[in-house]
């Protein structure tokens, strides 16, 4: 899938946290405008260039200082950029994210951690540093999911439900997979995930990518032209009868449509007012749809001690168990770690010394004399970001497909939703966000 380029209008781009003004007829506050898009992620700037291209008039405003959203490159060590939010693109093959980077020259490297390249790109450790086969429990991981996907899944049914129905040889099996640490990758935990997630699947062909110089790259350049009016929170939504008022910012916008990509999160705590208020099906899906707990940390050192693999994993439950080489993509010597779901909510209101005091015990553990402390350390912190609120949807108990259908449904012919959370199938994901951005404009001009 992907999007024809053409020119687009107005010539200003985006530097550091600077408002772009398209032209130097850019509308001002109380001018009538086509479209107002919500959010300058992924999903918001997916829409606005879609309605640029179109000739709509076209202004994007954002809370944040910068573009990106949840996609957030760190340049706080200049040698190594890190991601603070998404770093993947899923797959290559028709991802619009993967076609976007290469239309624009942006450098990517494949770091399809999981897989088995000969070499060993994964290891598996006790918590003693004793090395244990991670195949075997690839294997044994393998075998439970499979069965569990065999499994009815009704929405009422939870991963934790079905895994007490497998048949006693899968049992152990499955708690020594840890199906914790399954449901931690959306963000979860086997009570909250619905047991339909199994048979989802988000990702293209192809292997995964990463951008060594950070996936804010992309966003930077993908917001070049358009209009973004930053440091304008959204307070309030009016849908009349010939169009929709804003209230952001402290100024009043008037626009014929808006299409609104904050995320789920920011949904559910209902930080933007509505009114009238959304429909009732519209409610029903913002509450039924989980919205996940998933951070980093990462650690810079002067030099590795690590194994030379892409991915570092220890055999137990909680924080900290899943390390991420940088190196192998970057050339810098950066470990990151990925908590989700109990791991992540184990860490909340734990400062970065906290964190990092806590993950070097962990790899302390499994490398020994070896191990060196960092010597600077990041940390995300989605959940308590109030312009996010958690990281990335996920498929709850009691919730299914259709609401995320119903999610990207007109409101009156005026308002729209989008962003990751509305997609039906590829939720979760930046290609998911991006290509929900491109159908709300699509609707938008019809």
């Amino acid at each position: 899938m992907t999007i024809s380029r053409r020119r687009v209008l107005g010539a200003a781009s985006i530097l550091g946290a600077a408002a772009v003004i398209g032209s130097c007829g850019s509308p001002n506050p109380g001018d009538r405008l086509d479209v107002i898009v919500v959010g300058a992620g992924m999903a918001g700037l997916s829409a606005a260039r879609s309605l640029t291209r179109a000739g709509a008039k076209v202004v994007i405003v954002e809370a944040r200082d910068r573009v990106g959203g949840r996609i957030m490159t760190s340049d706080l060590w200049p040698a190594a950029p890190v991601d603070l939010g998404a770093s993947w693109i899923h797959g290559t093959e028709g991802n619009p994210i993967y076609d976007e980077a290469e239309a624009l020259g942006i450098d990517t490297a494949v770091f399809d951690v999981g897989s088995t390249d000969g070499k060993g790109s994964a290891v598996l450790y006790s918590p003693n540093g004793t090395r244990l086969d991670a195949d075997s429990a690839e294997q044994r991981l393998d075998a439970v999911l499979e069965r569990l996907e065999r499994m009815p899944a009704p929405p009422e049914v939870s991963l934790a439900a079905g895994a007490e129905k497998l048949p006693a040889r899968l049992q152990t099996a499955a708690s020594e997979s840890s199906l914790t640490e399954f449901a931690a990758d959306y963000g979860a935990t086997p009570d909250q995930l619905a047991l339909s997630a199994l048979a989802e699947d988000d990702s293209f062909s192809g292997p995964q990518r990463v951008f060594p110089g950070g996936f804010g790259q992309l966003t930077t350049r993908l917001a070049e032209g358009l209009d973004v009016r930053y440091g304008t929170a959204v307070q309030a939504i009016s849908l009349r009868d010939d169009g929709v008022a804003l209230e952001a910012g402290g100024q009043r916008w008037i626009a014929d449509a808006v299409i609104v990509t904050v995320p789920l999160g920011v949904l559910k705590a209902g930080t933007i007012r509505f009114d009238p208020p959304l429909p009732e099906d519209h409610q029903r899906a913002i509450e039924a749809i989980g919205f996940g707990r998933y951070e980093k940390l990462i650690l810079q050192f002067d030099e590795p001690f690590w194994d030379d693999v892409d991915q570092i994993s220890v055999a137990r439950s909680g924080a900290f168990t899943n390390w991420y080489n940088l190196k192998r993509v970057t050339g810098q010597p950066v470990l990151m770690a990925l908590n989700g779901g109990a791991a992540a909510a184990e860490l909340e209101g734990l400062a970065v010394p906290g964190q990092t005091t806590l993950a070097a015990e962990t790899l302390s553990g499994i490398y020994g004399g070896r191990f060196r402390g960092p010597l600077a350390a990041q940390a995300s912190d989605w959940w308590s970001d109030p312009f996010s609120r958690g990281s990335y949807s996920f498929t709850a108990v009691g919730s299914s497909a259709d609401d995320r259908v119903v999610l990207g449904e007109s409101v009156g012919g005026r308002l729209w939703l989008a962003g990751e959370a509305t997609h039906p199938t590829l939720h979760s994901t930046v290609h998911g966000a991006w290509l929900s951005g491109r159908n709300a404009a699509e609707q938008v001009s019809r």
